[in-house]
């Protein structure tokens, strides 16, 4: 398979991706209302269509509004008088379910408080503990821990050698526009990553949408992945410089990926390292398009009124 028909393959999962989330919305549209901070209040008789997503500050729903999707509740303060026609979905923050609240769906949650009125009405169940795909148990440290994950380690290096032996182009590509552009990609990378999380958890929760969480962090891992291994072709090349010895890319990305995992198991710093390293490289892999593009930044307005002359 050559480089175009991965790319077609890759269009097209994005082209199907768009073709689930539409099948979870209804006649074909997606309406809801993000709150972030402040104080919001909603009087009687206003309606909201769609979902609602709290984050953060307060939201308040008088006896008599409405909200016709669901309410998640992630952050902040939530105040029902008034109806809820999908589900109230409660991983954090506080809720507080008023005499004359109604739940036409489930409630359920995993975290922060929910005082609920005796009179509030819950169409359906109430539900403890979230089963999340983004849940994951402890495991116990151990030999087999570390056996697990050097034989990790040693797969992600061992195709990152791989591909960089094949196709090391588009890896040089990520590099350079995380050398060259840190700031503009440390930016995207953040606000991406920023972003994700709380949308898998929205999608999460629907029944419809959940092997797009999975598809999703699927994407997740392999941009975060691709932009690790481009980030161990360029430290293995160094590494081959300084000893003054010429090695092909893919033992240079081998050798480069196998330090920076043992560099990201260091304690304390090798946490915060993984997680700079993380959000930067997602945000490059991201500005080349998966390495099929150079980044070129765009052209500075301040560079065509510097050439302005004032006539006269």
């Amino acid at each position: 398979m050559n480089t175009d028909s991965v790319f077609r393959s890759v269009r097209l999962l994005g082209l199907v991706l768009v073709g689930l989330l539409l099948v979870g919305c209804d006649n074909g549209r997606y309406s809801g209302t993000l709150i972030f901070d402040g104080q919001h209040q909603f009087e009687a008789g206003e309606r909201l269509p769609g979902d609602v997503l709290l984050r953060a500050g307060t939201a308040e729903f008088a006896n008599g509004s409405q909200v016709t999707g669901t309410v998640y509740v992630i952050g902040g303060t939530l105040l029902v008088a008034g109806e809820i026609g999908g589900d109230l979905l409660v991983l954090d923050g506080r809720v507080t379910l008023g005499p004359t609240a109604v739940i036409g769906g489930d409630l359920r949650f995993s975290g922060g408080t929910v005082d609920q009125a005796e009179t509030a009405v819950i169409g359906g169940q109430t539900i403890t503990g979230l089963p999340l795909p983004l849940d994951s148990e402890p495991q116990p440290a151990g030999w087999d821990s570390w056996l697990r994950s050097m034989l990790a380690a040693l797969t992600l290096a061992g195709l990152g050698g791989l591909w960089a032996s094949w196709r090391p182009q588009p890896l040089r590509r990520v590099a350079n526009a995380a050398n060259d552009y840190p700031l503009v990609a440390l930016s995207i990378g953040l606000l991406a990553l920023l972003v994700l999380p709380i949308l898998l958890v929205m999608m999460a929760f629907t029944i419809v949408l959940l092997p797009l969480v999975l598809i999703l962090g699927l994407l997740v891992l392999l941009t975060i992945g691709m932009g690790l291994i481009s980030l161990g072709l360029v430290v293995g090349n160094w590494l081959a410089a300084q000893i003054g010895r010429e090695v092909a890319p893919g033992w240079a990305t081998f050798g480069g990926v196998l330090l920076l995992l043992l560099l990201f198991q260091l304690p304390v710093v090798g946490a915060l390292l993984s997680l700079v390293t993380a959000v930067f490289l997602f945000g490059a892999v991201l500005l080349t398009r998966f390495g099929t593009h150079p980044y070129n930044p765009p052209p500075r307005p301040a560079d065509d009124l510097a050439t302005y002359k004032r006539p006269g």
